[in-house]
């Protein structure tokens, strides 16, 4: 199964141009995934008559085809159980030492404790950052090509594709090409080195 996260820009995106993320992504192939900072964007979206419509979307797709998955940690006594970035034993999934070195370099790089409003849950970068994180072992999807997080996580090894580097106006061939690209660096991933020893 291949793990794709999907940032929270991709949302309007996909609605916009009414895309069916299952028939881009077979279930039987993909494993479309947000993280806990990417719920955290969502509820985070203004609750307006224009923003009503792309949310009940986004709250639709979180039942039926795209999973939220956590992050293992303990808790953390600075936050409020409602906006605890981890979950604990039997709901967080265990990271990788890769994953949490992305982690660490990310947040010297990008790191804040500003928010961008004081009644937001999340900081400056915070689900960038994570993104990035993610995409050191995962696949990610995005539209913010601008230099940052998942700029640097690109750079650094992660598995970051820029729909914007794709096309200058991205639409559904342009999803569809990403899928593509996610196919071929999985299954060359699969296939064993030149050094590997024969069996």
């Amino acid at each position: 199964m291949i793990d794709v996260y999907i940032d929270n820009n991709i949302w309007d995106f996909v609605l916009s141009n009414e895309i069916d993320l299952k028939s881009c992504f077979p279930q039987s192939e993909f494993q479309l995934l947000i993280s806990k900072h990417g719920r955290f964007e969502i509820e985070q979206m203004p609750d307006n008559d224009s923003t009503r419509p792309l949310k009940a979307y986004v709250y639709d797709m979180l039942q039926n085809c795209v999973e939220e998955q956590h992050r293992f940690g303990f808790y953390d006594p600075s936050l409020p159980d409602d906006e605890q970035r981890a979950s604990g034993f039997g709901f967080g999934a265990l990271g990788s030492v890769i994953e949490n070195d992305m982690r660490t370099l990310l947040h010297q790089l990008h790191g804040s404790e500003d928010k961008r409003k004081e009644t937001l849950i999340l900081k400056k970068q915070e689900a960038d950052i994570e993104l990035g994180a993610l995409s050191a072992c995962n696949f990610v999807i995005t539209l913010d090509k601008k230099p940052g997080p998942l700029r640097s996580a690109k750079e650094n090894g992660g598995k970051v594709i820029f729909l914007n580097e794709l096309s200058a106006c991205p639409d559904r061939s342009t999803l569809e090409y990403a899928v593509k690209l996610i196919r071929e660096e999985y299954n060359n991933q699969l296939q064993p080195t030149a050094d590997a020893p024969a069996e």
